[in-house]
């Protein structure tokens, strides 16, 4: 079997699972291993208990990476919303093996922001949660109105959320040397707002536009993967360089 020499790994949104992302993980070159994170409670993993607190997911996530993790290659690694903040949290912490060739963020401002607005909400009901999620662009009101689906969909959604409003910032005091790619929907966050996450981060940063709500990776996923396939490319080349 020919191996990868780079691989990417994806860390979802909150309620998100592997199926969020396949169709774009299918446009993504064939030199990539792509590995997405599923969450317990949905998917593959639908018989395991929901996690009890933020950073039992976090470390879920951590341990689901690192036990496919190939420490002989570089990787890449993409988190969606929450998981940005995750991906964040696990490069400033040190959780992952080998050398980050590439980070791409999306759909989300710095973590230090998004734990000042998650703050400000107590104990959220989940009315409040779902109202939440499809103010984002994230739930069909025909899956609401149907129990089934309703069962399937929204449980993950509320659990996820629920426990990413007890994310809190701790500032390390110091920047991570990464080169990063941004994808955001101007309509769902300002450009100022995504441009903070260089108060945390510094290297490269390209920014790309994307779509008309915070899920853009449903119409965007074509988009999404070229941009990922242009970054191989030049890594690769670099690489070659290098030699």
């Amino acid at each position: 079997m020919k191996s990868n020499p780079i691989q990417l790994f994806i860390i979802p949104y909150a309620g998100g699972s592997i199926a969020s992302f396949k169709r774009m993980t299918e446009l993504i070159d064939e030199r990539i291993e792509v590995v997405t994170v599923e969450y317990p409670g949905r998917g593959t993993r639908i018989r395991e208990p929901f996690a009890d607190s933020i950073w039992s997911l976090f470390d879920d996530a951590v341990e689901y990476i690192n036990m496919r993790r190939n420490k002989t290659v570089p990787y890449y690694l993409m988190g969606y919303s929450m998981g940005s903040v995750f991906a964040y949290e696990m490069l400033i912490q040190n959780k992952l093996y080998g050398e980050l060739k590439h980070l791409f963020i999306a759909a989300e401002i710095s973590p230090k922001n998004r734990a000042l607005e998650l703050r400000r909400v107590k104990c959220p009901t989940d009315d409040e949660i779902l109202e939440r999620a499809r103010g984002l662009g994230g739930l069909d009101d025909r899956i609401l109105a149907d129990k089934r689906f309703r069962d399937i969909y929204i449980r993950p959604v509320l659990s996820d959320y629920r426990l990413f409003f007890d994310y809190r910032f701790k500032n390390h005091g110091q920047r991570i040397k990464v080169n990063t790619t941004v994808f955001y929907c101007s309509k769902d966050t300002e450009f100022d707002a995504v441009q903070e996450w260089e108060k945390l981060l510094y290297g490269d940063f390209d920014y790309h536009e994307m779509g008309k709500n915070h899920f853009f990776i449903n119409s965007c996923y074509k988009t999404m993967a070229e941009v990922i396939n242009d970054h191989l490319k030049k890594d690769l080349i670099g690489e070659v360089n290098d030699i």
